[in-house]
C-alpha cells in the first residue's frame, strides 16, 4: 500500500514537474514561424536593452511619435499603425517595454515592473533615440506610463494619447489572471499553466477573445502569435508583477497640463469607457474620442482610425 502510495506521488510530482522542465530544456517553446521579426536593441544602460521597431516616411524623420504597448502585449501588436503614421510625415516608434518581446528581462528587485521603472525606461530611451520631445501613445497600461512618464518630465511631451488606458479607477479586476496574481507563488502557477498546451492555449484564447471584445474580431494568426510571444522566458513572470504592483493612486491626470487626447472604444471590456470618460473629467482641457463599436484593440481593428487621430491631435499642437 506504501509503495503504491509513494509511487503515484512520484507520478504526480513528474506531471508537475515535466511541462516546465521540458520548456527550461527547450524541449517545447514558441514555434519560431511565429514569432515576428526583431526590431533593433537600443542600448539604455545598466546592461538593458529595448527592442525598438521604428517606421519613417519617404519625407524623412517628421515629428516623433512613441506608442508605448500595455500589459502584457510588445510592439508587434500596433500592427499598422506605425506605418500609418510614417506615410504621414511621423517617426514612428514602437518598443518591447523590458520584460516583454524581445527586450530585456531585468530581476524584479526594488520598484522595477511599476509604473515609475517603466517611465524611467521610456526616458532612458528617449535619450538613446535623441529625441527631445515626443507624442507619448500610451495603450492600456502603457496610459499609466506615460502619465507618469508626463508627471516627471513634462518637458519632453508634446502631448499625450490615452489610448484605452488605465486611470485613477483601474484596479485589479477579477479576471482569471487577476486571480492568480493574488496567489503565493502566482508567477510560477502561471508558467506551470501555460507550459501545459491544452490550458495555455484556453488561458490565451479567452484573453484575446475578451481584449476584442468577441472571438469572431479576432485577427487570423493573432491567437497563435500571442501564445507563442507569451511564452518566451520571462514574460508571464512580467505580466504577473506588473499586475501585482500597478498601483492607480501612483496616477494623478488632474495634474497635467500637456495636451490630452483620450481615445476610448465604447465595447472596451478590458478598460471600459467609464475609466476614460473619467480621465478626461480629470484632464484639464482633454479631448475625448469615443469609438462607438470599438473594443480595447482599437490598433488592431481602427488602425486607420487611431492614425488619423493621432495626426490631427499632433497637428493641432504642433
Amino acid at each position: 500500500m506504501r509503495r503504491a502510495l509513494l509511487a503515484l506521488l512520484l507520478l504526480l510530482a513528474a506531471a508537475l514537474a515535466a511541462p516546465p522542465l521540458l520548456a527550461r530544456l527547450g524541449l517545447t517553446g514558441p514555434d519560431p514561424a511565429l514569432l515576428p521579426p526583431r526590431g533593433r536593441a537600443v542600448a539604455i544602460g545598466d546592461g538593458l536593452e529595448l527592442n525598438v521597431v521604428e517606421a519613417v516616411g519617404e519625407r524623412g524623420k517628421g515629428p516623433a511619435v512613441v506608442l508605448v504597448h500595455g500589459l502584457p502585449s510588445n510592439a508587434q501588436d500596433w500592427g499598422a499603425v506605425p506605418e500609418r503614421l510614417a506615410r504621414l510625415g511621423y517617426r514612428a516608434i514602437a518598443y518591447d517595454r523590458l520584460g516583454y518581446g524581445y527586450s530585456s528581462r531585468p530581476p524584479d528587485e526594488g520598484d522595477r515592473y511599476t509604473l515609475d521603472s517603466n517611465a524611467r525606461d521610456l526616458h532612458r530611451l528617449l535619450d538613446a533615440l535623441e529625441i527631445d520631445r515626443a507624442v507619448l501613445v500610451g495603450w492600456s497600461y502603457g496610459g499609466g506610463v506615460v502619465q507618469r512618464f508626463a508627471a516627471e518630465a513634462p518637458e519632453r511631451c508634446r502631448g499625450l494619447v490615452l489610448l484605452a488606458s488605465v486611470g485613477p479607477l483601474s484596479g485589479q479586476g477579477d479576471s482569471p489572471i487577476d486571480r492568480i496574481a493574488a496567489l503565493p507563488f502566482a508567477a510560477r502557477i502561471l508558467e506551470w499553466l501555460a507550459s501545459v498546451p491544452p490550458i495555455g492555449r484556453r488561458m490565451t484564447h479567452d484573453g484575446v477573445a475578451n481584449a476584442f471584445s468577441g472571438e469572431e474580431a479576432v485577427p487570423p494568426a493573432w491567437l497563435e502569435r500571442t501564445g507563442a510571444m507569451l511564452t518566451l522566458p520571462g514574460t508571464l513572470r512580467a505580466l504577473v508583477r506588473e499586475t501585482q504592483r500597478f498601483d492607480p493612486k501612483a496616477l494623478d491626470p488632474e495634474h497635467l497640463r500637456e495636451p490630452v487626447l483620450v481615445l476610448h472604444g465604447a465595447d472596451d471590456r478590458d478598460v471600459p469607457l467609464g475609466h476614460g470618460e473619467d480621465l478626461h473629467r480629470r484632464i484639464p482641457g482633454s479631448e475625448l474620442v469615443v469609438v462607438p463599436d470599438g473594443s480595447h484593440m482599437l490598433p488592431a481593428t481602427h488602425p486607420d482610425l487611431v492614425a488619423a487621430s493621432i495626426h490631427r491631435f499632433a497637428a493641432a499642437h504642433r
